[in-house]
């Protein structure tokens, strides 16, 4: 997809992978909008990205369905409807299963994956196009993480778990539909809140960490390459073939 001239929509495009989004999509000529709680950070990123091109930000809780639609609406009124979707919004809550509260748990999926269904269906019925949404998965989609098995990120994995196969069923429907979606699935990044404690993780998970920008630049890789599963570290590749290996030894094992 070129990017020059068209409108880009990032939610959760404030910091982090969203804000290194936003400044991959200004640098190839497009419009961007952010939506994001905060609205002094969001001001901030504006001020700083603004160089680069066109962008404003709009304070959106993306987890709930009319916020959304107003957010679709106020963009298409000024800018025009998203030619491409960053459906990136959403947080990782730490506890182990056993201990979350429900309230906890409940929340984590309204922001994490609910309003990844909220997004997709306000924004597809008003596609007469073509139109992208990339979803921000993580690793945590494809597998359970090796060096988060003493972080207690459960809860956060079954959330990104659901946006990967949500996101497979989608695009079976919307073939033919003129929207095509996309899972990124990144590893550690270094995101603001996590840079503030990097002192705090052992030296093996910090290898493996990677910046937003850089991640963004894999995200906009595997955009103009047609990709649908888009992984960005190397390390991942092994996670997932590990857990084939185990999958296919048990039809193995069962004679299937």
């Amino acid at each position: 997809m070129n990017l020059s001239g068209k409108h880009v929509l990032v939610t959760g495009g404030a910091q982090g992978i969203g804000k290194g989004l936003a400044r991959s999509c200004l640098k190839r000529g497009a419009t961007v909008v952010i939506c994001n709680l905060d609205e002094q950070v969001a001001a901030e990123t504006v001020a700083e990205l603004s160089p680069l091109g066109p962008i404003r930000s709009l304070r959106s809780d993306v987890s709930q369905r009319s916020e959304v639609d107003a957010l679709l609406d106020d963009m298409t009124a000024r800018e025009g409807l998203p030619d491409l979707l960053f459906c990136n919004a959403g947080y990782g809550g730490a506890a182990p299963i056993l201990d979350m509260p429900m309230p906890d748990v409940q929340r984590l999926f309204e922001v994490n994956f609910y309003s990844m269904i909220h997004i997709t269906q306000s924004y597809v019925p008003r596609v007469k196009g073509q139109g992208h949404i990339m979803y921000t998965g993580s690793e945590n989609s494809l597998v359970a993480p090796p060096y988060l098995k003493d972080m207690h990120m459960g809860m956060y994995g079954a959330t990104k778990h659901a946006m990967l196969v949500l996101a497979e069923w989608l695009r079976s429907e919307l073939g033919g539909s003129g929207v095509d979606v996309s899972v990124l699935m990144p590893g550690p990044v270094l995101t603001e809140r996590l840079a503030a404690n990097i002192d705090h993780f052992p030296e093996a998970l910090k290898e493996l960490f990677m910046t937003t920008d850089a991640c963004a630049e894999v995200a906009m890789e595997g955009l103009e390459k047609g990709l649908f599963y888009i992984p960005t570290q190397s390390h991942i590749r092994v996670d997932v073939e590990q857990r084939c290996q185990e999958i296919m030894a048990a039809f193995e094992a069962l004679g299937l």
